[in-house]
């Protein structure tokens, strides 16, 4: 976006401290938002800085970042995580790879640092061809995993400090602006100064002084090597909010020391450890800020230590009064600037309503993560993309034609706004009286900030120019009356109430289906004043916190309510967005049963029989009120088979192709208005996102066949 000078920017007048420069040791931050440290998992073919770390980091600093952070850059081979995908900080071939990267972000007006990291104990030895021991400071078990761990020898500690020490060496000569030591959410540093870790009995276990010795070796290696000038930060949790885990005092503690010792220019806080993951990347159930009370006692306790705060800060009102108030010096973004790179830009210029905003789902971030994937953004199909969607690729259409999009969902709200960002006329039509579809349903199970993902795409479909038709069933005659030039169909899913589970493949409709007391999940989530009676079952082969959801709420109005599942564990597809912890105490609280490895035989009049899928052993639930079945969906596709038999240039996106997760729909929706459609050429092949080019700049299509988006499918 273009840059206004700094007098004439709406967005200082209203956010005074988020825009004021500030000095970090030798260079000048040009506003106070930074993008903390985060994996992203863009390194699965050899482990270095490659053009999607490069396009991501850069897009961040075109959009107004003042600092980026990478993040967990292994400091040694030893350091074995949890899946591949993370960069190795000590190769030297790293070198290269990163100036292309720190030019491109200085080149932008922003600054950049390098996160050094060993992951201890909470790695996985099966995430190495080699089985390398895990280390950690005692033979602990990790809490991600459960592997043990071997105890770190004294000649141990040497060579992770030239580890450590040869990693910095590295950034600072790739042109990082300093490094930061990571000594936080329970990796290796962490390891040492914890005593749910440390069980040493030498030098280096006992006091605190005892075991913050290795990190502070750490430390003052890492500040011989880079020299006095050179800017070193740490990361340092401000609670590890386990009982038995360090509190808020020790942590100041912790800081106050470290600060004495001289070495380091700022810390970055953060909070949780493995134990309690929720608190290290927290979803939207916890609330926004909610670290700046610690931070504050960190902040008095160490006057004159810049000090970050992190903390799940999506708003930009709560960064402001943070700043102003003296908690902290910069305020990290992380999550809204990966969803929207242009966030800061945007927040100066005093376009707000333009942002995309983080709703804090964790599903396409870190959810992706833990899954074994590239990270991306639900929201932002470009994020983790930015070599294949760019502005060589992504352009205006030569060729404006009018698109009639049905259905209101993410889907249709992303097509639409994209085909109208390209310069299409676009006509969307929505059967019922509102726009989100299945949004509707999830922003009834205390899932507030989803909204935002309606109102961003309504608004740019208005301020575009597009066309709303509510209440408007899209029948033949009035796609007819319309003419368009291209019809795109994303009338997403019906729920699935044949009670089919893949267990018992043969049973295509589970007997007992059609009685009046059996439901869907949505019309129990639409209705649940319907539900009269109080012994509610639950058959879930759903998994997500749809169900969850639903479970609350029948909680919340005083049912009983019993969950099963084929699966073992409950809730079994939120393992990797945070979530899960927090919603297992609120229905466990409630009184929830679950039953796991079991599913439905038959449904009788007041009773549910059940069979084990592994003993077949048989168990029947009495007094049953009311059933519900969260088994699934099916597309909602008969319209676009009309369609498709009637005109031309019809394609349809999201659900309607086949039931998925809302990233799947958003991705598709996007597709879409590229006016890329059902055809093999517009997959990313896979590896090509993570190749390497020195002389490449700004982006080129990554997949096989160069040809530009803008072109449209008629050409």
């Amino acid at each position: 976006m273009g840059s206004l000078p700094m007098s004439s920017q709406p967005g200082e007048k209203r956010y005074p401290s988020v825009f004021s420069e500030f000095k970090l040791k030798n260079i000048t931050l040009r506003n106070r938002i930074m993008q903390s440290a985060h994996a992203k998992g863009f390194h699965k073919k050899e482990g270095i800085t490659n053009n999607r770390d490069r396009y991501y980091a850069e897009a961040r600093a075109k959009g107004g970042v003042a600092l980026l952070t990478t993040g967990n850059r292994l400091i040694h081979p030893t350091s074995n995580t949890f899946m591949r995908g993370f960069s190795y900080g000590y190769r030297e071939e790293m070198i290269e790879r990163d100036r292309a990267m720190t030019d491109a972000v200085h080149a932008n007006g922003g600054a950049i640092i390098a996160q050094l990291n060993h992951f201890g104990v909470n790695g996985s030895t099966s995430a190495m061809d080699d089985y390398r021991v895990l280390w950690s400071a005692s033979n602990v078990k990790s809490p991600a995993l459960c592997e043990m761990a071997k105890a770190i020898e004294p000649e141990d500690m040497e060579e992770l400090c030239v580890g450590w020490s040869r990693s910095a060496d590295f950034a600072q000569k790739a042109g990082f602006d300093g490094v930061e030591v990571h000594l936080a959410h329970s990796y290796l540093l962490e390891q040492f100064i914890s005593p749910m870790f440390n069980k040493r009995t030498d030098e280096f276990g006992g006091s605190l002084e005892n075991r913050l010795r290795f990190p502070r070796m750490v430390i003052q290696r890492v500040r011989e090597t880079v020299g006095p000038d050179y800017i070193v930060g740490v990361r340092m949790p401000l609670d590890e909010m386990v009982p038995g885990g360090l509190p808020i005092d020790e942590w100041v503690e912790v800081g106050k020391i470290l600060q004495a010792d001289g070495l380091i220019d700022y810390v970055t806080v953060t909070a949780g450890t493995y134990h309690v993951p929720q608190y290290m990347m927290p979803p939207a159930d916890i609330d926004s800020g909610w670290l700046i009370e610690r931070c504050q006692k960190l902040k008095n306790a160490c006057p004159g230590l810049p000090i970050f705060l992190v903390g799940g800060v999506d708003n930009p009102k709560i960064a402001e009064k943070a700043l102003a108030d003296g908690v902290c010096d910069m305020v990290a973004m992380t999550r809204p600037n990966i969803a929207d790179p242009e966030l800061v830009n945007k927040l100066r210029e005093g376009k707000e309503d333009d942002i995309i905003h983080c709703i804090r789902c964790n599903q396409g971030c870190i959810g992706r993560l833990f899954e074994g994937s590239p990270m991306t953004c639900i929201l932002n199909p470009t994020t983790g993309r930015e070599e294949y969607f760019n502005e060589r690729t992504v352009t205006r259409t030569d060729a404006p034609r009018h698109w009639v999009v049905i259905g209101g969902g993410p889907a249709g709200l992303k097509s639409a706004e994209t085909l109208l960002k390209r310069g299409h006329k676009v006509t969307l039509l929505e059967k019922s009286e509102k726009l989100g579809g299945q949004i509707n349903l999830i922003l009834k199970t205390k899932r507030p900030s989803f909204a935002h993902i309606v109102r961003d795409l309504v608004y740019q479909i208005d301020k575009h120019g597009g066309e709303i038709r509510l209440g408007t069933e899209a029948t033949i005659d009035l796609i007819a009356s319309l003419a368009p030039d291209g019809i795109i169909v994303t009338t997403g899913a019906k729920p699935d109430k044949s009670g089919f589970n893949i267990v018992a493949p043969r049973v295509d409709k589970l007997p007992g289906v059609d009685q009046a007391h059996v439901i869907d999940g949505w019309s129990a989530i639409d209705d649940p004043e319907a539900l009269v009676g109080n012994n509610i079952v639950i058959l879930d082969d759903d998994g997500t916190r749809y169900v969850a959801g639903l479970a609350e709420m029948l909680i919340s109005r005083g049912k009983k309510v019993s969950i099963v599942s084929r699966q073992q564990n409950l809730f079994n597809r939120m393992n990797t967005t945070l979530d899960l912890p927090i919603m297992l105490q609120r229905v466990f609280s409630g009184g929830l049963q679950f039953i796991a490895n079991s599913w439905a035989s038959t449904i009788g009049a007041d009773s549910v029989s059940l069979f084990n899928i592994y003993s077949g052993g048989q168990t029947t639930l009495e007094k049953v009120d009311h059933v519900i079945l969260t088994t699934g969906n099916l597309p909602d596709d008969d319209l676009y088979f009309q369609l498709k038999a009637t005109f031309g240039n019809v394609h349809r996106a999201g659900d309607a192709v086949a039931p998925r997760r809302i990233e799947h729909a958003i991705y598709e929706g996007y597709l879409a208005g590229l006016e890329r459609f059902d055809n093999w050429t517009k997959f990313i092949e896979p590896g090509a996102l993570e190749n390497f080019d020195p002389a490449q700049t700004g982006g080129k299509a990554a997949h096989s066949h160069e040809r530009d988006i803008a072109l449209s499918a008629a050409e």
